[in-house]
């Protein structure tokens, strides 16, 4: 966990291991606001007293899962959830989405003053309860339903990957959906000297505490739940009728957590580029965990790893990549992103001007199935990788598999999609939840997030560890390997190129395709007057990217002497997701600058937000004014690509 002596020891070793591989190693340190649990009790007490909030029963599969001398890992608690001893009645509403609560109003069931339980699921935790602020709702109590995540997927540890009805899902409540990173230093780094606010006046800090509990102490609150039968849809898979409730059982919420700022410690490992020692390529990873994290994020650190130690053999050797890659395994990343939010923030002009692409490993396995979500600049990069590299499973690509798979929300996920191409696999947008963040949504850098998935009932509980991933994750360990072989295909591919491998077809395919999204929330006329022009511009784009494609395969015939047009073709690339950020950011979160993509509060990918939310509000002058902006960004664009010669 951040900013604990167990973090700073993980940190430490990551550190060495560099050293050791031959890179460039620092420590890039900040001091945050974190918390801490010091108390949480959560009990019925009418009509009878009913103790919940239990610990995770320890397993003798694992004797790690017992975590009882240590406090911080055994509490059921959510990070940043503010201090609070009361009563109230319970309500339950369902996954606590807008539509969740607009249906309990309608139903004439009061929120005002009632502690909310609500299932895990269909949304960032962080989201549910900024939408349950908005409705009056006084506190929440949040639990994973084994329809989503227990026996009703399969089997549950030790006898199948799914969680048992005792785990709980720790995790932070913050609305970094509105600016990420340290609270007190929203939008710009927190070095010891910088500005600091206070928390009261943080914009993602929780107004009402949130605690976690496991399936079966859920059960004890909903079977004595009165009132209504819940509306179709609500049920989960508990073994009686779901309530909504009544005034007749009211429970105690006691949390006291200790909020106090802190260091955090990333580790940066550096290959320096023999060529273009200054452009970067970066590869991206967090090494904090709830608790011992075996998927997340363990599984992509020790793939971190493993890809340093090659590529700083292949550099010792004399195979030195043309840029630099450069290795970021950040800090408190559970918390809000901070650590890497920190870290882009202070070093955001040169990001800008140096960056290709940032390619995050979150978690590099839990299962088989390869997934994806990525700016449409790097689909032909992904596409050529996903093909090149050996499916541990089959003997096939990688690409041959993911090709003929579904995508579906799993516990890490709040995805929306579209197909890359015609009968081609699925690329999922980037929304939020993730380190790339500040790189994609606040500096314009291409990025993509990646993993093996599978099924994983265990996340952010004590039972994610390494018993967990040899016994059902990844036995074996192939997968960690694949993923070890795609990120280091993709890596190289980024840093030795001639000409950079980003796609701006596929950014203009995708832009046209958004806009046409756009057409059932606009009225006819706007539509026709606002953003009818978008999709003019967007193709225009394309034919532009046509142009560039061609003429730049006639310079890879003879890369030498075409080197200056490559050079140049390669800093209109370089640019080109630049191009759709504005320096004021979005209307009321100025900090995501990403004209095309920023995450909804359920972390979901919202695209051409600016737009999208303004005609949410009905306000169609400020939809007007962000549908020129966005078409003055992609106008900006394919002039740098036209003017690219």
């Amino acid at each position: 966990m951040a900013g604990t002596p167990g973090n700073f020891r993980v940190s430490q070793y990551i550190f060495d291991r560099f050293r050791e591989y031959g890179l460039e190693a620092e420590f890039a340190e900040y001091e945050v606001l974190l918390a801490y649990p010091e108390e949480i009790r959560v009990e019925i007490v009418a009509p009878e007293r009913v103790v919940l909030a239990n610990p995770e029963p320890a397993d003798p599969l694992d004797p790690l899962t017992d975590v009882s001398r240590t406090p911080v890992a055994q509490l059921p608690w959510n990070a940043y959830s503010p201090d609070a001893d009361f009563e109230a009645p319970v309500v339950y509403a369902n996954h606590g989405r807008p539509e969740d609560f607009r249906q309990l109003e309608a139903l004439g069931v009061s929120l005002q003053g009632k502690i909310a339980l609500l299932r895990y699921f269909q949304g960032y935790r962080g989201g549910k309860s900024y939408e349950a602020e908005k409705h009056g709702v006084a506190g929440i109590l949040v639990y994973s339903d084994p329809m989503e995540d227990g026996y009703f997927q399969g089997d549950v540890w030790p006898d199948g990957p799914w969680g048992p009805p005792g785990h709980l899902q720790r995790g932070a409540n913050v609305y970094d959906f509105l600016v990420p990173g340290d609270p007190l230093t929203p939008g710009w780094p927190s070095t010891p000297e910088a500005k600091r606010i206070p928390p009261e006046e943080s914009r993602i800090l929780p107004k009402i505490p949130m605690v976690p509990l496991s399936a079966r102490d859920a059960a004890e609150v909903l079977r004595r739940l009165g009132g209504p039968a819940v509306p179709p849809g609500w049920q989960g898979a508990l073994p009686f009728t779901y309530h909504l409730g009544d005034d007749r059982l009211r429970v105690r919420l006691v949390n006291r957590q200790r909020r106090v700022r802190t260091k955090i410690r990333n580790v940066i490992g550096r290959i320096r580029g023999s060529e273009f020692p200054e452009e970067l390529v970066v590869l991206s990873n967090h090494h904090d965990a709830w608790v011992y994290g075996g998927v997340d994020p363990s599984s992509g650190t020790a793939t971190m790893l493993e890809l340093a130690r090659v590529l700083g053999a292949l550099a010792r050797e004399g195979y030195r990549p043309r840029r630099t890659l450069l290795f970021g395994n950040w800090d408190a990343e559970e918390y809000t992103l901070t650590g890497s939010t920190e870290w882009g923030e202070q070093y955001a002009d040169t990001l800008r001007r140096t960056a290709i692409a940032c390619l995050n490993v979150d978690a590099a396995a839990s299962g088989a199935d390869f997934s994806v979500s990525a700016s449409p600049l790097l689909r032909r990069l992904i596409l050529e990788a996903a093909q090149a590299v050996e499916d541990p499973q089959t003997s096939q690509p990688v690409y041959d598999r993911w090709a003929k798979s579904e995508s579906g929300a799993n516990v890490r996920s709040y995805v929306s999609g579209a197909r890359a191409e015609a009968g081609g696999p699925l690329i999922e947008r980037l929304g939020s939840g993730s380190d790339y963040t500040v790189f994609f949504n606040h500096l314009g850098i291409p990025s993509l997030d990646m993993l093996f998935d599978g099924p994983y009932g265990v996340y952010h509980s004590v039972y994610d560890g390494h018993v967990w991933m040899s016994r059902f994750g990844d036995p074996g360990f192939r997968f960690h390997a694949a993923m070890a072989r795609l990120w280091g295909v993709m890596a190289l591919r980024l840093a030795n190129a001639d000409l950079l491998p980003l796609d701006p077809r596929a950014e203009a395919e995708a832009l046209d395709s958004y806009v046409e999204e756009l057409r059932p929330e606009a009225p006819p006329e706007f539509f026709a007057r606002h953003l009818a022009p978008l999709q003019s511009e967007a193709r225009g784009l394309g034919r532009a990217a046509a142009r560039f494609d061609s003429r730049a395969r006639g310079w890879l015939r003879d890369p030498k002497a075409h080197r200056p047009a490559l050079a140049r073709a390669n800093r209109a690339l370089l640019q080109l997701e630049r191009d759709f950020t504005h320096p004021d950011g979005l209307p009321n979160r100025p900090w995501f600058k990403h004209l095309v993509y920023a995450p909804k509060p359920s972390y979901r990918a919202q695209v051409l937000p600016a737009i999208a939310e303004a005609l949410q509000r009905n306000d169609a002058a400020g939809a007007a004014e962000q549908a020129r902006r966005l078409r003055e960004a992609i106008r900006t664009a394919r002039k740098r690509l036209e003017e690219t010669r």
